[in-house]
């Protein structure tokens, strides 16, 4: 018998794997790579942010980031503009038609693919798993911070804690 932990790591990768695998499948059909689409809901979220920021925030290379951006500059996704700060660095800001698409393709479709899967489940069941999930994450805050590793709220983006 696979004891509790296990059981939950094994559960968590898995729920990744499929949604990795849901976002590669909805990326493909707008005629973007996952990475593209993560760069996009990076500079989404922060409305403009410098290569070196979305490069570490999104724990890649510098180079790689750079081609990313290019590739969705090239595509009119998104605008570099140079930074009057300082000459070396750009900023990195959405296009209208980006935003255009965004807006449109609401609800977002990883929140769709969830709510989709929990429709599989009786209203009951749905609150277990929501109750589960709010117990898994408060107990990983608390572990986050009793580990030093800063508090929940640097782990969370704003737009998407659960209400």
């Amino acid at each position: 018998m696979v004891d509790r932990a296990e059981y939950i790591r094994e559960s968590v990768h898995f729920i990744n794997q499929f949604m990795m695998k849901s976002m590669q499948q909805h990326a493909e059909e707008h005629g973007v790579t996952v990475p593209q689409i993560r760069v996009i809901k990076e500079v989404y979220i922060r409305k403009a942010i410098s290569v070196k920021e979305l490069s570490q925030n999104l724990r890649m290379t510098q180079s790689t980031v750079s081609d990313i951006v290019e590739r969705l500059t090239d595509k009119g996704l998104l605008i570099k503009t140079p930074n009057p700060q300082d000459k070396r660095s750009v900023t990195i800001t959405l296009t209208e038609r980006m935003l255009k698409i965004i807006k449109e393709s609401s609800p977002e479709p990883l929140n769709k693919v969830i709510r989709e899967t929990l429709s599989l489940l009786e209203p009951e069941e749905q609150e277990i798993v929501e109750q589960g999930m709010k117990l898994l994450v408060s107990a990983v805050g608390k572990k986050i911070e009793a580990d030093g590793m800063g508090n929940i709220e640097e782990f969370f983006h704003p737009k998407e804690k659960c209400e």
